[in-house]
């Protein structure tokens, strides 16, 4: 027998609403290959030098379309031509989006405009209040095109089969608790991002009409709390305590993504294959087989792109620093830190990634195991989240991290003077060092998406990530701060992106004004 959130999930796929198709008669939005071929190419230009997870790029896609348009375009009319470029770019497919199309995603743009104009005039002025309303502009297009209702659904029945299990020992609201629980489930199940995260929020808190929502005094009711929503909305992003839920929800969100994986495949039959011993063991290991592999490759190409990401936007910086110091400071070049700078960083993320292990027969088991428990409802394990240190204990720790950061960034300096580096040398070496080492753990943490992790952590692990520590949080402290700090994105984005926009639009327009004459001959 399934268990109830399982039941639950099981009835939602049935019920659920189908989409809606285009009339027989509405003319799909066509774009002449060319264009086509052009603007993906620029596309995948763009994300070369601006790293991001593969699963948030046709968002941020989205997003950036729209501000370019509504900087430089006024923002009147523009649902057309954007979804024109996203089939330009092939985030959306040629000839299979209807005209129709353009309509409602104007309208969902409208509906953001008029938030925009009856927002508190102090938010107002503040440049997040564009942004976020941006970002969630991008979110709910792409939700129109690529509706998931079923991820959704699969989140559901995560947090309702953990939420009763969590002990948080804090002073804080139930609600805001269990806020935090289903912010750890989408993290963990479907690596879900701030802005993703956002919307879903935001959502939670709108009428459930917002999707159709036209009434401009309604959305003007909306506006005027608007600062306070995304206030609190930011408040439950940063708390630290979905942050500490997220190892603890490691191995369940594993045994939820095979379930996520059956239902993706057999849909609102999904019941016949979870309720089938047999028949989801097989399912379980064939999907675990080829996914292993799958990882392993995906590893090595987000590996090739970081390098890429590394080198044109931080490795270029370094020789336009490095150089210019040594030969007015140093009076000559000095080849073997300029190299190191170069070579030593990519090499050390390539070795990384490339050493990440397969995982074996005893994981795939331990899945299983864990999606039978899942399913059947057997008892979670309680997860406790302690408080934290105060007083004389966290004082103590923060001196002994700040020792082990001392000792281990000490260590490297010392090293490198031995080697001759300058301060400006040893400064980027250290810079590329903490950034490189924040990418290769993002990297092999994708790796072992499916590794169940155990509690009896090897003594010679835990010593190593215990130095490796201070360097990682270093690059992740970087990374965050200096994500904007891109000279390759600025240019692209403000300085070519628009002309080069404009000619694919003039070519395509051109293209099909061409058509019509030789239409017109016959």
């Amino acid at each position: 027998m399934l268990s109830h959130p399982i039941e639950v999930l099981l009835e939602r796929l049935k019920t659920q609403k189908s989409l809606t198709h285009a009339a027989p008669d509405d003319t799909p939005i066509n774009v002449n290959r060319l264009t086509e071929k052009a603007g993906a190419a620029y596309e995948k230009l763009r994300y070369l030098v601006d790293y991001k997870d593969e699963r948030h790029i046709r968002r941020s896609a989205i997003e950036r379309i729209i501000k370019r348009k509504i900087i430089f375009e006024g923002g009147e009319d523009i649902g057309l031509s954007l979804i024109q470029e996203l089939i330009a770019g092939r985030y959306l497919p040629n000839n299979a989006i209807p005209e129709s199309s353009a309509n409602d995603v104007e309208r969902i743009i409208r509906k953001y405009q008029t938030l925009e104009r009856h927002l508190p005039p102090d938010f107002k002025r503040e440049p997040r209040a564009r942004n976020i309303l941006i970002s969630l502009m991008g979110s709910e297009i792409e939700e129109f095109f690529f509706p998931n209702n079923e991820d959704d659904f699969v989140v559901d029945a995560f947090y309702q089969n953990i939420v009763d299990s969590v002990r948080v020992d804090a002073p804080l609201e139930e609600s805001f608790i269990r806020t935090q629980i289903l912010i750890a489930c989408y993290r963990s199940l479907l690596n879900t991002d701030d802005e993703t995260l956002r919307y879903k929020l935001w959502l939670k808190q709108m009428p459930d009409e917002w999707h159709t929502l036209e009434d401009e005094s309604t959305l003007a009711n909306i506006a005027s709390h608007g600062k306070e929503i995304w206030n609190g909305i930011r408040t439950a992003l940063t708390d630290p305590l979905s942050f500490r839920l997220l190892p603890k929800l490691t191995n369940y969100a594993i045994y939820f993504s095979i379930i996520r994986e059956v239902i993706r495949a057999y849909g609102a039959e999904s019941e016949r294959i979870l309720s089938d011993h047999e028949g989801l063991r097989r399912f379980t290991r064939d999907f675990l087989e080829k996914n292993y592999k799958r990882q392993f490759t995906k590893a090595r190409g987000s590996a090739v792109r970081a390098v890429f990401y590394i080198f044109l936007t931080k490795m270029l910086l370094a020789i336009a620093l490095e150089v210019p110091y040594q030969i007015y400071f140093l009076k000559g070049v000095e080849y073997i830190p300029i190299g190191t700078n170069i070579i030593f960083h990519p090499l050390l993320l390539l070795v990384i990634t490339i050493s990440v292990r397969k995982l074996d027969d005893e994981n795939t088991k331990a899945i299983e195991k864990g999606v039978n428990n899942v399913l059947s409802g057997e008892n979670v394990k309680l997860i406790k989240i302690n408080p934290k240190q105060t007083g004389f204990f966290n004082s103590l720790f923060l001196l002994v991290y700040s020792a082990m950061f001392l000792v281990v960034f000490g260590a490297i300096v010392f090293a490198l003077e031995k080697l001759h580096f300058s301060p400006v040398s040893i400064f980027l070496f250290l810079c590329f060092l903490t950034l490189i080492s924040y990418f290769a753990l993002r990297i092999r943490h994708s790796a072992n998406r499916w590794k169940v992790s155990r509690e009896d952590t090897r003594t010679l692990a835990l010593a190593f990530n215990l130095f490796a520590l201070p360097i990682v949080r270093a690059g992740r402290w970087l990374s965050r701060k200096f994500s904007s700090i891109n000279l390759f994105v600025f240019v692209l984005d403000f300085i070519i992106e628009t002309p080069f926009k404009l000619l694919l639009h003039f070519s395509d327009t051109f293209v099909s004004f061409l058509r019509e004459k030789q239409e017109d001959v016959y």
